[in-house]
């Protein structure tokens, strides 16, 4: 082989090396890292407390509704009973 067959193999192989970079550049920078995970773990776990708490909330709320709605018919129908 002579010069100009190595200089074009050389340039063919460092186009091909330069695409491989690029490749590898894009492929790295869309990877997550552990610091990355452990971020969104801490958020994943913050909305998830938020959520408990919402929750109790609501349960405690539905509780109360349900015994006052009880005591009140309780009453209505001990007022009732008594005009019968």
């Amino acid at each position: 082989m002579d010069e100009d067959q190595h200089a074009g193999q050389r340039n063919g192989i460092e186009r091909r090396l330069a695409a491989v970079e690029r490749d590898v550049a894009v492929i790295l920078s869309n990877y997550a890292t552990k610091e990355d995970l452990v971020k969104l773990e801490s958020k994943v776990q913050d909305r998830l407390s938020r959520l408990d708490n919402s929750l109790s909330e609501m349960k405690n709320r539905v509780i109360r509704w349900f015994f006052a709605t009880t005591v009140s018919l309780a009453a209505v129908a001990f007022t009732a009973g008594k005009f019968l």
